[in-house]
């Protein structure tokens, strides 16, 4: 009977060894097979294109964007966005204000339209407003007018349009329809004659405007680079009013106001 339970004990320890050697084979598999798959998610990052890493990059760089977006909506009265693709509705009653001098604008920017400019005299520029509202009938009377100058230039109908086009939003497609869009250039570069050109970004006056105008919701409506966005060419003079936070963005991200609306959108806003 002794000799009985000796031969059990040892038969035990032997099982519960064998465990044990068999639980440390099984780590060491799991070991070396989880090795080999962070070898293998290694080898296949490392083996990118320099293509798809830049995808990959541009990529979360846009999602970064949508996740700094400000908490506005696409609806917001001063997001209104109008172009040639996108006509003002006309059934809009806009709450206008008339300055001093005579124009319209939206009387919701105008305590800010006017301490932009106010800041500017001190900072010594004259700005002078050389348009802002425009009904869509007036719109209508410039876009003709602009056909009509090209063709007494003996440019044909189908050269007048484009060219026309290229500066002048179809009648119901201008931003001046909102109250919300402004066309300014200095006392000194409207002495010239010069009138509403490109050029007109190689006065400080302009560059002051620029650096300036978000701190009162402004952006550069048409800016260099985004006439393909814009459906517009480069115009130094055409400010349009989107609110503080949505014009530091805008600056931030240098988008065309058509770009920034449709990120809104992506995000669901």
């Amino acid at each position: 009977m002794k000799h009985k339970k000796i031969l059990a004990s040892v038969l035990m320890l032997g099982l519960i060894s064998g465990c044990g050697i068999m639980d440390q084979a099984s780590l060491s598999e799991s070991q070396e097979a989880a090795e080999t798959k962070s070898t293998t998610v290694t080898s296949s990052v490392e083996q990118l294109t320099p293509e798809e890493e830049q995808q990959i990059k541009e990529k979360e760089e846009h999602q970064a964007m949508l996740d700094e977006l400000p908490g506005v909506s696409v609806s917001d009265w001063n997001l209104l966005l109008v172009n040639n693709s996108q006509q003002i509705d006309r059934t809009l009653d806009l709450p206008l204000t008339t300055l001093p001098n005579g124009y319209l604008i939206d009387e919701r920017i105008k305590e800010d339209y006017e301490n932009w400019l106010a800041k500017a005299s001190q900072a010594g520029y004259e700005m002078v407003l050389v348009s802002s509202y425009r009904s869509v009938d007036l719109q209508q009377k410039n876009y003709d007018n602009s056909i009509q100058r090209y063709l007494d230039q003996n440019y044909t109908q189908e050269e007048a349009v484009k060219m026309t086009k290229d500066y002048i939003a179809i009648p119901g497609g201008s931003e001046h329809h909102t109250g919300l869009a402004v066309d300014m250039v200095d006392s000194d570069w409207l002495k010239t004659g010069k009138g509403l050109i490109p050029e007109y970004d190689t006065q400080d006056s302009q560059q002051w405007l620029l650096d300036n105008m978000t701190d009162y919701g402004f952006i550069l409506r048409f800016p260099q680079g985004k006439e393909k966005e814009t459906g517009i060419q480069y115009e130094s003079w055409h400010f349009r009013y989107v609110g503080v936070e949505n014009a530091k963005y805008i600056e931030k991200y240098n988008l065309s106001f058509e770009e920034y609306i449709q990120l809104l959108k992506e995000a669901g806003k």
